[in-house]
């Protein structure tokens, strides 16, 4: 005899949780169903795959209608200088002078400043 309790306790838990015949052959059936529940999942999983390169390259490929470039309006507008009054044409027809005397902080001959108040349409 041995006086190790542990000697047995392998064979113990064997037969402690060994199952009967009926539980390994409902273990077995329900990994056989699973199986089966598997395959058709794979082949959605596949469609599903397939679908989605189809549209992505659809979308990438396909060609599209060309964006419009539209040019931005330019607006011009035109003056004369007479007597150190600056006198401009506006586009809704009205006349602006602007002019005044001769400031000592005032910029270089052949430089101006323009201010310009008001909405111009």
């Amino acid at each position: 005899m041995s006086d190790d309790p542990h000697a047995r306790l392998d064979e113990r838990l064997k037969a402690a949780f060994e199952p009967g015949p009926r539980a390994a052959a409902r273990i077995a059936g329900a990994a056989l169903a699973d199986r089966a529940v598997t395959r058709p999942r794979r082949w959605l999983g596949l469609a599903a795959a397939a679908a989605t390169v189809c549209i992505v390259s659809a979308l990438v490929f396909w060609p599209s209608r060309p964006i419009p470039h539209v040019e931005p309006a330019a607006l011009s507008l035109s003056g004369s200088l007479t007597d150190g009054l600056l006198v401009v044409s506006l586009p809704d027809g009205s006349v602006s002078i602007t002019g005044g005397d001769a400031r000592l902080d005032r910029p270089q001959d052949g430089y101006g400043i323009v201010l310009v108040e008001g909405e111009l349409r």
